[in-house]
């Protein structure tokens, strides 16, 4: 998927992105409150983050209410969510900055103590994501974390597909409908198994790399500098 093509579906979506999120993703509130969790710094630290593919801010803002010293840089492709995310995060001015811009070509910044990274890798394809692991790499500070919710692909294609179709009927519950979402996503993403993450993580220089946490086909993974 192009970044034309990226931009537009993200447009479509700033509206209602929260409510999106709630009835396409299983679990997607308590992931997001895990993955901040998973920061592995004290709370009263001063701790400097990067949201990449930040959004409307919700993870940003999270980062900002449970670490009352953290610094987070907002970064993502498109005008229209940053300006939802300047909004909803002006309460904090003085501890966050923003940024547009494709995190495939420009620079993200340096010396973060965190990097995180809430579904939005899984648009890259897999070459993409390995030049992408090694902007991250570079972006973090010594002993750095890097911690990502991806949308997965099971080594098994049968657990896979189990994975999917509880997923189509988790979205079709909520009123949405499955098949439009299915085929957008196998249309537009590209989605890799968690073993294969963690080796590239690996092969970037990432040590101490994890899953800590899984459902169905979501995960969450991280990797220290």
């Amino acid at each position: 998927m192009d970044e034309k093509q990226v931009q537009e579906h993200f447009r479509k979506q700033v509206g209602d992105y929260a409510g999106l999120m709630n009835r396409i993703i299983p679990e997607y509130e308590t992931g997001q409150r895990f993955l901040c969790e998973l920061i592995p710094f004290d709370k009263g630290q001063d701790i400097k983050v990067l949201d990449l593919g930040s959004g409307p801010g919700g993870l940003s803002e999270l980062a900002l209410e449970m670490y009352p010293r953290a610094n987070v840089h907002a970064f993502d492709l498109t005008e229209e969510m940053l300006l939802l995310c300047q909004e909803r995060l002006s309460k904090y001015e003085g501890r966050v900055t923003f940024q547009q811009g494709d995190y495939k070509r420009d620079t993200v910044g340096s010396g973060y103590d965190v990097v995180l990274a809430g579904l939005t890798l899984h648009h890259l394809t897999d070459e993409e994501r390995k030049s992408v692991f090694q902007v991250i790499y570079e972006a973090l500070s010594e002993d750095g974390i890097f911690i990502a919710r991806e949308i997965i692909v099971d080594d098994d294609p049968f657990i896979t597909e189990w994975h999917y179709s509880i997923w189509r009927n988790f979205m079709k519950t909520n009123g949405e409908d499955d098949e439009f979402w299915y085929n957008k996503h196998k249309g537009k993403d590209h989605p890799v198994s968690i073993e294969n993450q963690l080796s590239w993580l690996e092969e970037t220089g990432f040590k101490h790399t994890a899953c800590h946490w899984r459902y169905l086909n979501f995960a969450i993974i991280s990797g220290r500098k």
